[in-house]
């Protein structure tokens, strides 16, 4: 048997192990509640999740914009192919094969395309839409991305008038450039009017190489000088070059009829006018008769100086609207498609595209007129055509000596010419009263001025009865107008104002030399649109513009 003694000191052992445990756990407990590190660990992992998830979110919108981007871009260049008026591939089949070699066929299902046709224009437009599967947000419940593409193309050949400006001066007759020029510019006309059965799309013709001929049907419609009325050319002040306009009712200095270069005293009529009494070389305004237009670029041969200013200068007056009373009358006349009334339109017609293209083998050169005393008036030369029409045996006479207000006149019987003194001067001229005067406009209109000169003056000077200065003269009865350096100042005015216009200025240096490759840069638009080239290099030239001419036009 056990005595409680022996129990007592047992119990009291037992009692405090237990408080003792009861106090470190208490003191575990207070102490764990007032640890912040496991706190610490648990948001940091909550943190890691946000932004993983934020992260991805940003993953995938980047991978939306990659494939909205692509999307846009194969629309774009579909609706561009599909849009243009030369290609006959159904535009819903062409946009869908763009798709489908983009590896774009999941947009195939909702794509909608718009087709709006005419005669001269197509638009087209198209908008997709793709559906896909996300990468991260599908945590949030968003399991597919969407992403769409809308694009409208058109091309439009109405409205686009084209002045066609060609050097056609003395130096394109060497090394084939007459003919390739000719080439070159017939493969533009047929593209750029190819599906212009309307008169939507005008060209006017402007060849120049001293001076530009209106010829016979335009200057119908210009009011030039009445001085004659042999050739049709006008000359212009320099400060005509500020304006693009050329009135129809001002008038306009007629250039004197003249052939600088004939010797031949027997012709009746000058057979190398400084500008052509016929039809050649003559503009053709705003006309989109293709068979007329590639007719009158294959008559085209080369001769004569260069006045590139001149040709700019009617090229673009053919733009401006001051021409339209021009355009009209030619309707009325029934040179022009009635189609094109009203043209050329308003240079902020939203619709209206004025191109102008312009180029050269050469340089500008001296301009010139006849002297001031041969350019109107009475000559001193008589006629007697013997009462009959044959010219062949006209007689003249050339008054030598003028005593005014008495009867010493001298004349000079040309007819005589190897006769004696007293054959060849005569105080009356040869026909007498059946003898006329002729204007200097008759004149030049038969003979060339160094014929002038010769018949009229070589042997009277060599007699005492001219002097040497009066014979020269009368040689080269013509006389400088335009410098070149002042035609390239007059060139490089009116294609600024061109450019200021909005006018669309193509310049083309065709084996040029230095001065005229700088003169078309500067009238150029920008430097895209100058094009140096040599050889067969001009048809590629007036393809590419022709191309552009045609470009279509993305509008969203």
């Amino acid at each position: 048997m056990i005595g409680l003694s022996n129990l007592l000191p047992r119990v009291r052992t037992e009692t405090r192990s237990k408080s003792k445990l009861r106090s470190s756990v208490s003191s575990i407990l207070t102490r764990y509640s007032r640890e912040t590190d496991g706190n610490m660990t648990i948001f940091g992992i909550m943190g890691v999740f946000v932004m993983l998830v934020y992260g991805g979110i940003g993953i995938d919108m980047i991978y939306s914009e990659v494939e909205r981007t692509r999307l846009q871009n194969t629309l774009d260049r579909a609706v561009l192919a599909a849009a243009d008026l030369e290609q006959q591939i159904d535009p819903d089949t062409l946009v869908q094969d763009y798709l489908t070699k983009m590896n774009l066929e999941d947009a195939l299902a909702n794509v909608s395309i718009t087709v709006d046709s005419g005669l001269n224009f197509r638009t087209v437009s198209a908008e997709a839409e793709r559906t896909f599967n996300s990468n991260f947000l599908y945590l949030l419940g968003f399991d597919k991305l969407q992403t769409t593409g809308l694009a409208e193309a058109e091309e439009r050949i109405s409205n686009v008038e084209i002045s066609l400006i060609l050097d056609i001066s003395g130096s394109m007759g060497s090394n084939s450039k007459i003919e390739n020029l000719r080439s070159a510019a017939t493969e533009f006309v047929e593209t750029v009017i190819e599906n212009d059965d309307a008169g939507l799309t005008t060209i006017s013709i402007i060849p120049y190489n001293a001076t530009v001929s209106l010829g016979s049907t335009v200057s119908q419609h210009y009011t030039l000088t009445d001085e004659h009325t042999v050739s049709h050319c006008a000359i212009f002040p320099d400060s005509a070059f500020t304006s693009r306009a050329i009135s129809p009712t001002d008038a306009l200095q007629r250039l004197a009829h003249f052939d600088p270069y004939t010797l031949d005293q027997n012709t009746v009529v000058t057979p190398d006018s400084w500008c052509p009494d016929d039809e050649y070389g003559s503009i053709i305004a705003h006309s989109s008769n293709k068979t007329e237009l590639l007719a009158h670029i294959a008559s085209l041969s080369a001769g004569g100086n260069t006045a590139i200013d001149l040709g700019m200068k009617w090229g673009v007056a053919l733009l401006d609207p001051s021409a339209r009373p021009v355009v009209n009358g030619l309707i009325a006349d029934g040179h022009v498609v009635a189609e094109a009334a009203g043209r050329p339109a308003a240079y902020d017609a939203p619709d209206a595209l004025k191109i102008a293209v312009v180029m050269t083998d050469g340089m500008n050169t001296t301009q010139f007129d006849l002297a001031p005393e041969y350019a109107s008036g009475m000559s001193n030369i008589w006629i007697d055509d013997l009462g009959d029409t044959d010219a062949t045996n006209d007689r003249f006479s050339h008054r030598v000596r003028d005593e005014s207000g008495t009867e010493n006149d001298v004349y000079y019987w040309s007819r005589f010419e190897a006769g004696t003194m007293e054959e060849r001067y005569q105080s009356i001229p040869d026909g007498d009263t059946s003898a006329r005067q002729m204007s200097n406009a008759e004149v030049f209109a038969r003979w060339g001025t160094r014929a002038f000169g010769q018949k009229f003056f070589r042997t009277p000077y060599y007699d005492g009865w001219v002097s040497y200065n009066q014979y020269y003269n009368a040689y080269y009865a013509y006389t400088p107008i335009v410098t070149g350096t002042e035609a390239d100042e007059r060139l490089s005015t009116i294609c600024a104002s061109a450019r200021d216009a909005d006018i669309t200025v193509f310049a083309i240096g065709f084996e040029a030399p230095d001065e005229g490759q700088a003169a078309m840069r500067d009238c150029a638009s920008s430097p895209a649109h100058y094009f140096p080239v040599e050889g067969l290099e001009i048809s590629e030239a007036f393809q590419a513009i022709a191309r552009t001419i045609n470009q279509l036009r993305l509008t969203q």
